[in-house]
């Protein structure tokens, strides 16, 4: 299937397919509460916000004149306080019959590219623990930050990230 694949660019009308395949991470990542997100919200997120608040990228395949997405991979400019520009990669996902087939390297590289050729320093990326797509990664040149550094990976969201806001003390 690697041939007949062409990794580009998304658009807007890719919108409610790459919603349908945040929908299927979810489920390969076993997330009992899915994603609260739709091809509106990437829309308007995308593509109608200036800036917009993220880039996304697309693995199409086309078999018999039909044309398939098969993957996607989303991010955004990053900024490291030590070496300046980066871009981190949120997600990356491959319909599970196309997996193994060469589809997720091409489009990992292709956001590389991206990274590389906007010059950043670095391509940063979080990967579940089970997550045998780690190998892939090791092999690319990925350091395991949480081994090598010993970074934790933290996050505020619904009440306590409202609770803090509620304390912030602003100066307008």
């Amino acid at each position: 299937m690697e041939g007949g694949t062409k990794i580009r660019h998304a658009t807007k009308e890719d919108m409610d397919s790459v919603a349908d395949m945040i929908q299927e991470l979810a489920e390969f990542e076993k997330v009992e509460k899915g994603p609260n997100i739709s091809g509106i919200d990437l829309r308007r997120d995308g593509f109608e916000t200036d800036p917009p608040l993220f880039r996304c990228l697309v693995a199409e395949q086309i078999n018999d004149r039909q044309k398939e997405l098969v993957g996607y991979a989303l991010y955004f400019s990053s900024y490291s306080t030590w070496q300046g520009r980066a871009l981190m990669l949120r997600d990356i996902f491959i319909k599970e019959r196309c997996r193994k087939q060469g589809v997720g390297k091409k489009l990992f590289n292709a956001v590389a590219k991206v990274a590389s050729s906007s010059g950043c320093s670095r391509l940063e990326f979080h990967v579940l623990g089970w997550n045998d797509a780690r190998l892939f990664y090791k092999s690319r040149g990925a350091r395991d930050l949480t081994a090598a550094e010993a970074w934790r990976y933290y996050r505020l969201d619904d009440d306590a990230l409202h609770a803090a806001a509620r304390e912030a003390d602003i100066i307008h």
